[in-house]
């Protein structure tokens, strides 16, 4: 998502307080997303780097006329055979290189080390990712466009669900109806799992046929320029259990009420506690072994974390997942998943179908 150029240098001199904060001199960017972020620019090869006086974008020749064309606040560096990122970092070297552990190779930093050998070497983790977790309007618009494509994807597959229909067709169908959409591409592997496949929370689709009397769990998002959406939803086929109906009356009241707890200086661990103690209240917390949520953004899985353990905040602007779950082994399992945008008095829902209990 190219945006104005007043942007991406509000979020580069972001980068770069953040980074004077840690006594950086130089910034060396090299995860793809954070590349993305401060650039919206995208290739198979390119670094970015930052300090305190200059912005680099360094590329090859594939790539070097269309970054040069972008109106990002980058100087641009054509890197070639013998004039490789390496001999970039030996000429700017500063005194303390912050580098993105993460992201980086093991080769590259071994060679690093050997032919840079900067002086002081520091991690620069989580610095743009800590910019990146409130979104700007244009991102959350980004996410809901995103989010929307879902939606309309869940409404087409409750057509095509029926028995005999296999796990990969439902996912297949997803994927094909959501690019026809206009999704750039999936927001990551699509889930469908079915009957007692449903006790797997991340099941890959298989060549299971779909039955009277299963649910089928499907987890599923597009990815529109850049940005993800994420949504579950588990529908009955035929005639269900009143064992499964139960289920699934507990997963959502517990999805619901975490929902309404969720807003802006709330704990993500308390959010995660809401919808736990229910699920343990209804005698099946041993079943819900995952968190509540995560941040959803450049990412599929992002800041904030929701879950027992987690020390995040929630602020306003972030977007975040809501999903309860119950896998019974051999059985079957429920989840219930929204994406949402935190607001100071709540949530704004992005995943606006219908999460009542549908039966096919």
């Amino acid at each position: 998502m190219i945006m104005n150029k007043d942007t991406y240098i509000a979020r580069i001199n972001k980068a770069k307080k953040l980074a004077e904060d840690k006594n950086i001199d130089g910034l060396w960017i090299t995860k793809p997303e954070n590349k993305y972020y401060l650039s919206g620019f995208e290739s198979s090869n390119f670094f970015i780097y930052l300090t305190k006086e200059r912005n680099y974008l360094l590329t090859d020749f594939r790539y070097i006329e269309l970054a040069r064309s972008l109106e990002t606040g980058f100087e641009t560096v054509m890197l070639t055979n013998q004039y490789t990122a390496l001999d970039f970092l030996r000429e700017n070297c500063p005194g303390t290189l912050g580098i993105e552990y993460k992201s980086i190779t093991f080769d590259f930093y071994n060679d690093m080390m050997e032919k840079v050998k900067p002086g002081n070497i520091v991690s620069a983790d989580q610095i743009i990712e800590s910019i990146r977790i409130i979104k700007e309007k244009q991102e959350i618009d980004a996410v809901k466009s995103a989010a929307e494509i879902a939606n309309l994807a869940f409404v087409h597959i409750l057509d095509f669900i029926k028995p005999g229909v296999t796990e990969r067709d439902i996912a297949l169908e997803l994927e094909f109806f959501m690019r026809h959409k206009g999704a750039d591409a999936l927001a990551f592997d699509t889930i469908a799992a079915s009957g007692e496949r449903g006790s797997l929370p991340h099941a890959v689709p298989s060549s299971r046929a779909l039955k009277n009397g299963d649910f089928v769990t499907l987890d599923f998002g597009a990815k529109w320029n850049g940005y993800c959406s994420d949504m579950t939803r588990t529908v009955g086929l035929g005639a269900i259990s009143a064992e499964q109906k139960n289920v699934y009356r507990i997963v959502l009241e517990a999805q619901k009420a975490a929902s309404a707890v969720i807003a802006a200086n709330v704990s993500a661990s308390v959010a995660d506690s809401v919808a736990r103690e229910m699920i343990s209240g209804a005698g099946y917390g041993e079943y819900f072994g995952h968190g509540l949520g995560h941040g959803v953004g450049l990412e599929i899985h992002e800041a904030p974390t929701l879950n027992a353990l987690s020390k995040d905040v929630l602020k306003t602007d972030m977007t975040v997942t809501i999903e309860p779950g119950i896998y019974i082994p051999g059985k079957f399992g429920v989840r219930i998943e929204d994406l949402a945008v935190v607001t100071d008095n709540g949530i704004i829902s992005l995943s606006t179908v219908d999460k009542e209990l549908i039966i096919i």
